[in-house]
């Protein structure tokens, strides 16, 4: 149990340090997920039928192969600051990342959305 929660707090770090580089490739790939997905939101915006939450799930599935590589990308940095034996672990940790911004860019895109019906 001790050493799990000292590989995760290592992992942690890692990816912290990761995120902070000026170019990484982490960033690099949210860069692109998130261009595509600010892209693609637009030509959703002034079909009414759809609500401002299908939208943003509309313009996400638009850009699944820029999240996959975002999702490769973060797998990858958590593998590389843990011990190959742990792989098993860092996977899963490194594709929860993922999903947690990729549910922050579907609030993002479905509060846009919201915003620019609105008129502000």
């Amino acid at each position: 149990m001790w050493r799990r929660t000292l590989v995760v707090a290592s992992m942690l770090t890692g990816l912290a340090g990761c995120a902070s580089q000026p170019s990484s490739p982490i960033q690099d790939a949210y860069n692109d997920y998130w261009t595509c997905a600010s892209n693609a939101v637009r030509p959703f915006i002034d079909q009414r039928d759809l609500t401002s939450h299908e939208a943003a799930l509309r313009a996400q599935a638009q850009c699944n192969p820029s999240y996959r590589k975002y999702r490769a990308a973060q797998i990858a940095a958590v593998r590389h600051t843990v011990p190959a034996d742990s792989y098993d672990m860092a996977d899963p940790l490194g594709a929860q990342q993922a999903l947690v911004w990729r549910r922050r860019v579907t609030k993002a895109l479905d509060d846009y959305v919201q915003r620019v019906r609105a008129g502000s």
